[in-house]
């Protein structure tokens, strides 16, 4: 039998997978452990209790997804969605009409389909896609006040052009409220509010401007590179053609007297732009049959489409019968709709703009266009980086941008590369730095996409590779706190967190969970807080006691915080008490439980809050002489579990020898109230109350190491836990257990 000492130095390997229970030759098992619930790894090594979640308000009936808009640092929202309706929160409280009355803002969206909407933020707007309504936008119109409407889209975009000259569209005229008539049954009820293009058939009946026409009149209709004009006055063209493309102006100066160098003159003539080579409408109507629709012209149509049917026609992308675009994202100055395997880009500049050609027929390279994607699945997410736009569908995670690196994307200027063939889930990334953390396909595994110059392609690492239980029930949703710690964050499918310090350059892999102490968190989403300093992490959690509700957890804690306002519970409110109070009420959120209380940095247990909200505290727990803080939740449970130790002492491993933990030795800082024991054995109080402390308050926050013997018998695993089950602060430095060994 030898005693041994080993020591865990670090913790930021985080859970590690049951199937890592050999691995003892790994690094990651040397700084692992088997459970992490609600303390979580850091950067530095260290594992800490979680703060607990602060209610802020009752949820919706109907809530179900929470996201966020962010105008700027310091005037960023959460968005609660319900049934039918938004919510907005911002620093700390939710926006309201009147006292208890929640501001709203009314959209098609059900809170089933609210995780599937795909937005992009851009300045005072978020733009909406999702694949069974209009594409849409949030516009904010101050600072507690939104609006949502159908984005006014304008030139398109348009499907493929119909090349079947048999199936001819005539127009009853070229402005205004119009009549189409088809010689074919094209258009269905799903086309009502969807826009059509009708192009000329050709301009065989208009004659082309020249130099030089003599005894133009007024009237007199002439085209140039593909416009057609009016001519306002009389006389002799000019020498320089018309090409405007609204308004008049003169093709030569006919002032009396201007003569040419042959004495000839006086040149000119003033046109009026008329119209191009098409026009677009808006479907109001189609009639039964699919013969004809009513619309109303946006774009003046050409004067031909009046008299001669033109099989030049092109109903709009989207509609209710063509379908709605999935997925929006913006780059490149251009904001793009991807709708299945179709990419359809705005005109450069301009969002709702969606024309191909500029009037004179010309097509630049900032124009509108549209194209389809190579890929055996439709993309399910989008994401702009470096210039290009990545894309994940189920097979395949795709890169899209310029074929020439030194110009922007265009019509012509494009291409689509695959980067790795994981497949995705359809669960929004998140960008960290320079990189796009997405789920694969199943739910079940994240993965970190970060451009790789040397092999010039994204490179997905697996982050999940160590601990695939982590996730277990699918990941439904990602996001990320900034400040103060780097935490990615996901939302299990059953209703707890996965949270991994994100630390590429410290190589830290670990993940822990989150367990509420009340309910099961069913979406989460971080924005910045009052002062724009720091991230707070709001939750919509739906409570084992029935009922939903927005809360945000509480500021991580610094050293040398005041033990009083420690905040560790769930579903959680914290106020201050008048001196010698003992009951309170308005916790209507814990209606029925049994809580857990911090009264003046004194811990209190055995408290049930009744069904009205109200509770009373022992008269002998509250000081009498000041005001005093108290914080009321759910009890949250924060649980360590380690791994089987490898003890080398005689030079052969301890892996299935007779082992019994006889000691530990915590190195601490600040923390109280933790319980320690083996494995499987009785837990024991760590930290007992001084000597020299005060009989009246609270067990001091100790600093340092702290060692207690463990009950507990024989065992082959050498396991330790710790836990935290009261509301107050621990942070494990270090571990150092005595372990006897048998054989």
């Amino acid at each position: 039998m030898t005693l041994q000492r080993p020591i865990a130095t670090s913790f930021n390997g985080g859970e590690l997978s049951p199937r890592m229970g050999g691995r003892v030759d790994t690094a990651i098992y040397q700084v692992g452990v088997e459970k992490a619930e609600n303390f979580l790894p850091t950067v530095e090594g260290a594992i800490v209790k979680r703060p607990g979640f602060e209610h802020i308000i009752d949820a919706a009936a109907t809530a179900g997804w929470l996201t966020t808009f962010r105008f700027n640092l310091t005037q960023d929202y959460l968005i609660e969605w319900s049934d039918g309706a938004l919510r907005f929160f911002t620093n700390g409280v939710r926006i309201e009409t009147a006292p208890g009355v929640p501001y709203e803002v009314a959209v098609p969206y059900t809170a089933a389909e609210a995780p599937f909407v795909s937005t992009q933020q851009s300045f005072d707007r978020l733009y909406m896609d999702h694949p069974n309504h209009p594409p849409a936008r949030l516009t904010r119109t101050g600072a507690t006040t939104f609006t949502y409407d159908v984005m006014p889209l304008t030139n398109g975009p348009f499907a493929d052009a119909n090349t079947d000259e048999a199936r001819t569209v005539t127009a009853s005229a070229a402005t205004g409220s119009v009549t189409l008539s088809s010689s074919a049954a094209i258009f269905q009820p799903g086309h009502a509010g969807a826009f059509f293009r009708l192009e000329a058939a050709d301009f065989a009946d208009i004659k082309a401007w020249q130099v030089g026409i003599e005894n133009v009149t007024v009237g007199t209709v002439y085209r140039n590179e593909g416009n057609v004009y009016t001519a306002m006055t009389a006389g002799r063209t000019g020498t320089n053609p018309p090409r405007h493309i609204s308004g008049t102006e003169w093709d030569g100066d006919n002032t009396s007297g201007r003569n040419d160098v042959n004495g000839k003159g006086p040149f000119g003539v003033q046109w009026a732009y008329r119209h191009d080579r098409y026009g677009v409408l808006r479907i109001d109507s189609v009639a039964p049959g699919g013969m004809s629709a009513t619309a109303t012209v946006l774009r003046r149509l050409p004067d031909s489409v009046t008299t001669t049917p033109s099989f030049r026609w092109a109903h709009g992308a989207f509609s209710v019968a063509a379908g709605w675009p999935w997925i929006v994202v913006a780059s490149g100055s251009r904001l793009f709709h991807i709708k299945g395997f179709e990419l359809l880009a705005s005109v450069a500049g301009d969002y709702l703009n969606h024309a191909t050609s500029a009037p004179s027929g010309i097509t630049p390279g900032d124009m509108a266009f549209r194209r389809t994607l190579s890929a055996e699945n439709p993309p399910l997410w989008a994401i702009a980086d470096r210039n290009k736009i990545l894309l994940g569908t189920a097979s395949t995670e795709i890169a899209v941008g310029a074929i020439n690196a030194a110009q922007a994307v265009s019509g012509d200027n494009i291409e689509a590369v695959p980067q790795s063939f994981y497949g995705s889930e359809r669960v929004f990334p998140v960008q960290i730095g320079g990189e796009a953390i997405f789920v694969q396909r199943g739910g079940r595994k994240l993965r970190r996409a970060d451009y790789d110059f040397a092999r010039d392609r994204y490179a997905a690492e697996n982050m999940t590779v160590w601990c695939r239980h982590i996730t277990r029930g699918g990941i439904i949703q990602l996001a990320f706190q900034k400040e103060p710690e780097e935490l990615l964050i996901g939302v299990r499918g059953d209703g707890q967190l996965i949270v991994h310090p994100n630390a590429p350059e410290q190589d830290v892999k670990g993940f822990a969970r989150i367990v509420h102490g009340g309910g099961a968190i069913r979406s989460a989403a971080c924005i910045a807080s009052e002062d724009g300093r720091s991230d707070e992490l709001w939750v919509l959690v739906e409570r084992d006691g029935g009922g939903k509700g927005i809360e945000r957890m509480a500021a991580w804690r610094d050293e040398g915080d005041p033990r009083a306002d420690a905040f560790y519970v769930d579903s959680g409110t914290t106020a201050m008490a008048a001196a010698g109070q003992t009951h309170f009420s308005g916790a209507t959120q814990l209606a029925g439980q049994a809580v857990d209380v911090l009264a003046d940095g004194g811990v209190v247990t055995g408290v049930t809050v009744d069904a009205t909200g109200a509770f009373d505290l022992p008269a002998g727990v509250v000081p009498t002489d000041r005001a005093y803080r108290i914080t009321v939740g759910r009890k949250m449970t924060a649980t360590v579990v380690t791994l089987r130790p490898e003890l080398r002492g005689d030079g052969s491993t301890s892996q299935g020898k007779r082992q019994r933990v006889v000691a530990l030795v915590l190195r601490l800082l600040e923390s109280a109230g933790l319980r320690i024991g083996a494995r499987e054995g009785p837990l024991d109080d760590l930290l007992d109350r001084m000597g020299d402390d005060r009989m009246d308050a609270g067990v001091p926050l100790f600093d340092g190491d702290s060692t207690r013997p463990v009950s507990g018998g024989w065992d082959r695993s050498g396991q330790a836990t710790f836990v935290s089950d009261v509301p107050l602060p621990a942070v494990i430095v270090a571990a150092m257990p005595r372990i006897d060994v048998g054989s």
